[in-house]
């Protein structure tokens, strides 16, 4: 015969190991989803850490934030409106 703590180690056993199995899936899950960015054509390049940021929809927005000295406008070099788009004009300086 089966004492009562014996019972309680068992349950809290299976309790634990479903609880391991659901955090793992969970975080697989997680992992697994990529986050979804958009793209903008339009980035302000220079500043002080002399990045690219890539948050611009339209030229009139980057330029501006570039009128504060901020640095200065190029089309995003990643960006693609559609799955054809030419690279030709990737990077040059529009500013």
């Amino acid at each position: 015969m089966r004492s009562i703590r014996d019972e309680w180690k068992d349950e809290m056993r299976r309790f634990l190991i479903a609880l391991a199995a659901l955090l793992t899936s969970a975080c697989i899950v997680r992992v697994a989803t990529p986050a979804s960015a958009e793209s903008y054509p339009i980035c302000l390049a220079g500043g002080a850490a002399d990045a690219l940021r890539c948050d611009y929809a339209n030229l009139e927005q980057c330029q501006a934030t570039a009128s504060g000295g901020l640095g200065y406008c190029v089309m995003n070099p990643a960006y693609t409106s559609n799955a054809y788009a030419s690279y030709r004009g990737a990077g040059k300086r529009i500013h």
